[in-house]
């Protein structure tokens, strides 16, 4: 009998599913937990927050993370994602602040709306996803990502907690890189790691690109 097919790594094998997993960034995650602080004891809702920094530093697998924490068990009917290509043109954002305005599904205490690269929505598009911040109920939470400030007006920035998510320290990309190298077949050695880091600039997702493709060029162990 064939033996079975080797499952294949991908870069999405090592997206970090919870907050003290994600490496490089101590400050936006100290005040996600203590923002977490507080939904734990029953006592406050999470602001509406916009987390802020270059493509595949962790924007994404915090906010995941976050509402993992946030909602537990409601996490799977409560998350709702939207990435940039996503109809989110002006058609389509009033069904979304109706929704964010109606009770949240299975009795969860609130559920949490993922706009991932906000700047791609325009001025005026930005302008009607003010209201959806502004209504009586607090039964949405809106967490928002860019890649850059500039593009996003500063009525809605007025709305928001902003968190700097900057490029990764090479230390910590090191880190990441020797934790994601654990859990691969590959054997590659301090200088190639190295050199990882150092082209990486800064990015984990890159250097966990560049670890795939780098071991993936290794005949396997046999």
């Amino acid at each position: 009998m064939p033996e079975p097919p080797r499952r294949r790594l991908s870069i999405e094998d090592f997206r970090p599913d919870t907050l003290d997993g994600i490496l490089g960034q101590p400050r936006a995650i100290a005040r996600l937990e203590r923002i977490l602080a507080g939904v734990r004891h029953g006592t406050v809702m999470p602001p509406h927050m916009l987390f802020h920094g270059p493509p595949g530093v962790g924007k994404t697998a915090a906010a995941r993370a976050f509402g993992r924490a946030a909602l537990g068990s409601f996490y799977e009917a409560n998350f709702n994602e939207l990435k940039a290509f996503d109809n989110r043109d002006h058609s389509v954002l009033p069904e979304i602040i109706m929704k964010s305005r109606g009770p949240p599904p299975g009795g969860a205490p609130f559920r949490i709306m993922f706009f991932d690269e906000l700047e791609s929505l325009s001025p005026s598009a930005q302008h009607d996803l003010r209201p959806a911040m502004e209504g009586e109920g607090g039964w949405s939470v809106f967490i928002l990502a860019c890649n850059d400030l500039h593009g996003i007006s500063a009525a809605l920035l007025s709305r928001l907690t902003v968190l700097e998510f900057p490029p990764v320290a090479p230390a910590d990309v090191r880190r990441i890189l020797e934790s994601a190298l654990a859990r691969t077949p590959f054997a590659l050695e301090p200088p190639a790691l190295d050199a990882i880091v150092e082209r990486a600039a800064g990015i984990p997702r890159e250097a966990i690109k560049l670890l795939l493709e780098e071991g993936g060029a290794l005949p396997p162990a046999s």
